[in-house]
């Protein structure tokens, strides 16, 4: 049984949200002291990781921050090459690149909803 792209869309959005919700109002150096959340963001950044693979191309390609893959490759950096993860790295992608991604996937859901 395959499972509907838009089912990895749904997975994808309350990641996203969790990690803009985790880093909201927090400094690098309060992310990174707070161990809990700094593993909660590495595990939702996962699932945006594994969610962005079963994505088609062609819904990927009208995601900027999805496409190249760059959640696949995070998602891959943090389950196999775990000890080069850096916390100011993660906290690019926490603050900068997730919320963006957010924004594209909640944009893709709601165009597929008005179908």
């Amino acid at each position: 049984m395959s499972r509907s792209w838009l089912l990895y869309l749904d997975d994808l959005i309350p990641s996203a949200e969790k990690i803009v919700r985790m880093v909201s109002g927090r400094t690098l150096d309060s992310f990174n002291a707070d161990e809990a959340v700094f593993d909660a963001v590495l595990f939702n950044l996962q699932v945006i990781g594994e969610a962005a693979k079963k994505l088609p191309d062609e819904v990927r390609a009208t995601m900027p921050e999805a496409g190249g893959s760059g959640p696949a490759r995070m998602r891959d950096l943090i389950a196999h090459h775990y000890f080069a993860v850096d916390a100011e790295m993660i906290w690019e992608v926490a603050t900068v690149h997730v919320p963006r991604l957010l924004a594209e996937a909640r944009e893709i859901r709601s165009k597929a909803d008005r179908v």
